[in-house]
């Protein structure tokens, strides 16, 4: 009788795991994942599956950020950190550094290019700062 109960709890157990794990596969793929996602740190799902560890580094030049996940459909993924009311850029331009990325001469639009020298196809950060609005968009595109 105990080992009756023990297979029974234990099919019971499984059937519930793989119900969840199916529940969670389904809406992870109905979730819109080839949509943006624009999420805060109080989001706990999205922050912690979301967020490029680079992106989840980057110092705080405002209290009023948010992030943005793009899956890259057709092209690289990317994931930004986009602050409001900021008044300039230099701690991430110092922070991109640190990285070991060099800002290019060129440029995209408004868009600041940031890369590693020694990686011809490697990651890039674009960094747009707009003085009027005072908004600050990081950016890393990955391209492996």
């Amino acid at each position: 009788m105990t080992i009756l109960l023990n297979v029974l709890k234990w099919c019971a157990l499984s059937v519930v795991t793989v119900f969840i794990l199916g529940w969670l596969f389904v809406w992870l793929v109905a979730s819109g994942s080839d949509e943006t996602t624009v999420y805060t740190e109080n989001d706990f799902f999205h922050y912690h599956t979301l967020t490029d560890k680079d992106i989840e580094n980057a110092p705080r030049v405002t209290d009023d950020y948010s992030f943005e996940a793009h899956p890259g459909v057709g092209y690289g993924s990317s994931n930004s950190i986009v602050f409001k009311r900021a008044t300039g850029a230099a701690p991430l331009r110092a922070y991109l550094e640190t990285l070991g990325y060099k800002k290019e001469k060129r440029r995209l639009g408004e868009k600041e290019i940031w890369s590693k020298p020694d990686q011809v196809n490697g990651d890039l950060f674009y960094l747009y700062f707009n003085a009027a609005t005072g908004e600050v968009e990081l950016t890393r595109v990955m391209n492996n």
